[in-house]
Parts: C-alpha cells; structure tokens; sequence
C-alpha cells in the first residue's frame, strides 16, 4: 500500500541589506540656537556625518530617503517629545557609490551633493515639521534670552530608508545642561580679612565647584596664581593680571590643568610662593560648543601663605621647611609653640626628616592633600567626600 506524501514548499522572503551607514556624531557641551535655521534646516555647525554606501548584494543604484529630526523634552519648559524641526528628502537619493552627507547638507537652498567619485546627485529637501512658535513662545523667550537651546534632553534622530522598505535609524541622545555654576571653593576667601584664608602649605591644592560636561573631553580647565601687592595693585583683579606665579611663561596666561577636574596641586616647579604674602587665584573653563570654544572665568580668591618665623628673626624664615608647615597646620599653632618654642621640649628644632604613615613613607605633598581635602570617604552611593583630620594625641621624642 502506497501512504500518499504531502510536500510543502516554504519560500522565504529574505530582504537583504541594500546600505550600510556609518553615522559621526559631533560632541558639543552647548548648543546654541544658531546652529540650526528650523524655517531652512540651515546649520551653521555639523552635527553629524553619515557615510552611506551600497552593499555588495544590493542593486547598481539604490534610491533612499533621508530624514533628521531633533526631539526635546525640557522639565523647565513643560515640553514633552516635542519635535524642535524635522527635515526630510522629497525625492529619493541614488546612491551608487559612497556618500558622505551632513545635517549642513539638509536645507532648502542645498540641491545637490555629491559622491566619493565626483558625480552630483540631485538633493530636494522639505521642512515636514517644526514646532509651533506661538504655543512655545517660553521656549523662544529662553533661547532669545541666551541663544542656546534651554537645558533638556535632545535626541538628534537619522533615518535611512531604502525604496525595498530597510530603514536604519541612528541616534544620539543628550542631556544638555548649559553651564551656570563656576565658583572656587578653597584656599582663600576675600581680601578684607587674609588673617582667616592663610595656607600652611607653599604647595596648597585648589580646589573649585563646575558643572559637569556631557564629556569629560569637552571641559579643560586652566589656573593663574599671582601675588597681590598692596603697593602696586589697586584690586585684586588687577593684580590677576598682573605677572603670574603659575604659570611661569608670561605668554601662557594660564596653566593648563586637565580635562574634567576641579582640584589641583600647586606644582614644586612653579613660582615660589613664600611665606607671609598675598596671592590670588583664578580659574578658566573651556567649553566646546556649537559657536567655538567658550570660556568661563571663575571668581578670584585671596589667600596668605603662613609666616611662622618671629618678626624679629628674619634669618630663620629661610630655615621653615615644607615638612614643618606641615606639622603645625596638623597640630596647630598653640601646641606648635609650645613643643618647637621657647622652653619647648625641642626648642628651635625643625620637623625636616623622614614621614610615616602606618609605618609606610609617604610624601608630603600627601599630607598637604589631606591638609587641604581631609580624608577620602566613599558612601554606600559611591560618592566621594573628604573628612577633615582630626588630631588624637601628639607624642614628641628625641
């Protein structure tokens, strides 16, 4: 007996990739409103840069439509996935071989690009949709105000589709907080009072508070440290411009300190700062944005470095080591006296030689940290906080 057979034929439609994109994404820390015409798509600075070519498999031209869509969604202004502008192609783009397209591409006036291999290809652009400036009239006065873009999240949207229905949509996705907070935190305060803001150490750390950038590439900060002379200047502001001890190269203005920090030590090789003057400081902050590199200046602190030495002994002031600063900013100046001063137990003695921690050598530019900072403390949340030292018991031995 024969069983009959049932044979069942499953084709499968298999759509292949007809384009690859590689899309570069420009970091910025502030956008500005200039950047981006919503009524043209007219830009001023690029945004992205996609690379589009044809795959291996796909046709000798493949016809693709381009869209670029900026989305915000801004607490401060009530904004929900609003749609700032979106610009698209009303006519398919022939790609054949390799093209690079930017966001500077995609405006009204632009009607042609063209490939890796010199040919035009024709560009039709539309703006499909933008945000209704009589119902956003607080987001318009906000940027009027600073011509940025207020503080949100953008999402920068690119989407390729192909005429066979593949659509690759790329995107970036930021938290833009336009910089506001650039203040000094420590060593100094005013010049009314330099007897509160005085510094222990000839090599103090500085340390100020900055809003953090998307990138931490994106902020560098710089340092200017000069000496306030009451002869010569008549403010501090002119005695920040005047010749810096840090840095040394007059023609610097500012010494570079790195990207994305806020502390600093002041360096050995730097201009001495000596006992018993005045100093002032100040901080830059340079931002990459959509109009160039911004620059932020913080305010200006005053601090005094310690003179130990009695007014009466000039000659001693040059015997103060670092190591000995130190050592009374730890102890203080009471209990310094009465070890190292007069009738003291090492009178006229000096604290030059070896440091200790836990048995361990140590620098002293690490004890001069945790002089400025204190003690390294990370919470159950994993942020840092520093607590002062605290001194239990001093013992003195020959």
């Amino acid at each position: 007996m024969t069983k009959p057979v049932s044979i069942f034929l499953i084709f499968f439609n298999i759509l292949f990739s007809q384009v690859a994109v590689d899309v570069t994404w420009t970091p910025y820390v502030t956008y500005y409103l200039s950047m981006f015409d919503i009524n043209t798509g007219e830009s001023n600075m690029p945004i992205f840069l996609a690379e589009l070519r044809r795959e291996s498999n796909a046709p000798e031209t493949v016809n693709i439509s381009v869209e670029f869509e900026i989305i915000i969604d801004s607490d401060v202004l009530g904004v929900n996935n609003q749609t700032l502008a979106k610009v698209e192609t009303i006519e398919p783009l022939p790609i054949t071989a390799p093209v690079r397209l930017s966001n500077m591409d995609l405006n009204l006036s632009t009607d042609q690009i063209f490939d890796d291999l010199g040919q035009p290809l024709p560009l039709s652009i539309a703006i499909t949709e933008k945000i209704d400036a009589g119902e956003m009239e607080e987001m318009f006065n906000a940027i009027v105000q600073t011509g940025r873009l207020p503080d949100g999240i953008y999402t920068f949207r690119i989407i390729i589709t192909t005429e066979d229905g593949q659509q690759i949509i790329e995107e970036d996705i930021l938290n833009i907080s336009n910089p506001s907070m650039h203040q000094l935190i420590t060593p100094g305060g005013s010049l009314a009072d330099t007897s509160i803001n005085e510094v222990y150490t000839p090599f103090p750390i500085f340390q100020w508070e900055s809003d953090p950038c998307n990138i931490a590439s994106d902020c560098e900060y710089f340092i200017r440290v000069a000496e306030y002379n009451p002869l010569e200047h008549s403010s501090i502001d002119q005695a920040i411009e005047s010749v810096t001890r840090l840095p040394l190269n007059q023609s610097q203005g500012y010494e570079s300190v790195g990207f994305g920090v806020t502390t600093f030590q002041y360096p050995t090789d730097a201009g001495d700062l000596e006992p018993g003057k005045i100093y002032v400081w100040q901080v830059k902050k340079d931002l990459i944005t959509t109009s160039g590199t911004e620059e932020l200046l913080s305010n200006i602190l005053v601090f005094k470095i310690k003179d130990f030495s009695p007014p009466e002994s000039q000659s001693a002031q040059n015997n103060i080591t670092p190591t000995h600063m130190a050592l009374r900013s730890l102890i203080g100046d009471d209990m310094s006296d009465q070890i190292f001063g007069s009738g003291g137990q090492v009178e006229g003695a000096l604290a030059n030689g070896n440091i200790t921690l836990n048995g361990d050598a140590i620098d002293i530019s690490f004890v001069q940290s945790l002089i400025s900072m204190g003690v390294s403390i990370i919470d159950e949340d994993g942020n840092e906080n520093f607590r002062p030292l605290e001194i239990l018991s001093v013992e003195v031995s020959e």
